[in-house]
């Protein structure tokens, strides 16, 4: 069952509903000031993975839909991830409560222990509802970007790396590098291959040109993923990994400046990305020192369920 305010209706989106989704998602984000918002293949692509009847959720009022909500899982289904969003123009009419009612019944449903929801960080309503509901602030991750006015610095890579665009034949290897870089990050889940591959390697948007190899001696040092119309009408830096042995030799900024580089050449003039404000590696100031800033800042609030 789903909660649902008197004057709305709510049911399962299909996916003829992309359209309308990304309306409502735009709107929320513009209010607050985003101008790079989700786009319909953005949010077709994370359909992908979902359960539409039973995972996510589209709140209407006359034949329009006003609210949406989904469930993902990470990590064997030992925590949920809400993505949702309230048309303002509806705004403190219950559908925040709504969401989050339905949202931590389905995850009960589920066995899950732990709910997580990420809200703007200036979005103050959404913050109260969530203490209000017993969640805790436990991370901030910054969306960081790049107005590309002229292209980019050439990128200077260190000694004795080859650089190469990925190849389909190296992708459980790349994976693995992924996931070595990746270990130590706040909230990392290992992600096997099959679900990996599914995600990335079979999207109707998969583009190798964009990935990145960097290999020492034949094993893959550092690797990057890049891609083009993502996340808004731009480029999106997907993941940037160095391994352990590898660090502090400069990799990471020629990773960045290469796929700076190559959006640049696509017509892109904004690049974005997504980073934990808390990181340990201190990717924040890398980020900064191939031209990045703060766009904005988001909250993650978690609700243990047991």
């Amino acid at each position: 069952m789903s909660s649902c305010p008197p004057e709305f209706t709510v049911r399962a989106p299909t996916i003829d509903d992309v359209e309308a989704v990304a309306r409502v998602t735009s709107a929320l984000d513009t209010s607050f000031g985003i101008d790079e918002t989700e786009q319909p293949d953005d949010i077709r692509d994370g359909w992908r993975e979902l359960d539409l009847a039973h995972d996510a959720w589209v709140w209407e009022r006359d034949g329009k839909i006003v609210a949406y909500a989904a469930v993902y899982a990470r990590g064997e289904d030992k925590k949920l991830i809400v993505d949702g969003y309230v048309d303002p123009d509806y705004a403190s009419r219950g559908l925040g409560t709504a969401i989050a009612e339905t949202t931590e019944r389905r995850a009960r449903e589920r066995g899950v222990p732990q709910l997580e929801n990420g809200v703007l960080g200036n979005d103050a309503r959404a913050s109260e509802l969530f203490r209000s509901r017993r969640y805790r602030d436990v991370r901030h991750f910054y969306r960081m970007r790049v107005e590309l006015d002229e292209p980019p610095p050439k990128p200077r890579w260190p000694q004795g790396f080859e650089v190469s665009v990925f190849d389909p034949a190296e992708a459980h290897e790349f994976h693995d590098a992924l996931e070595e870089g990746f270990a130590e990050e706040w909230g990392h889940t290992e992600e096997p291959f099959e679900a990996f591959a599914k995600r990335r390697l079979e999207e109707e948007r998969f583009d190798p040109s964009l990935w990145t190899t960097v290999r020492a001696g034949g094993e893959i040092a550092a690797v990057l993923i890049a891609d083009w119309k993502r996340h808004g009408d731009g480029g999106w830096i997907a993941s940037v990994a160095v391994r352990k042995p590898w660090r502090r030799r400069g990799l990471g900024a020629a990773l960045l400046l290469r796929a700076l580089g190559q959006l640049y050449e696509r017509g892109e003039r904004v690049v974005q990305l997504g980073v934990d404000a808390e990181n340990a590696t201190g990717a924040t100031r890398l980020y900064e020192r191939v031209g990045m800033h703060v766009a904005f800042e988001a909250v993650i609030y978690a609700k243990d369920l047991a």
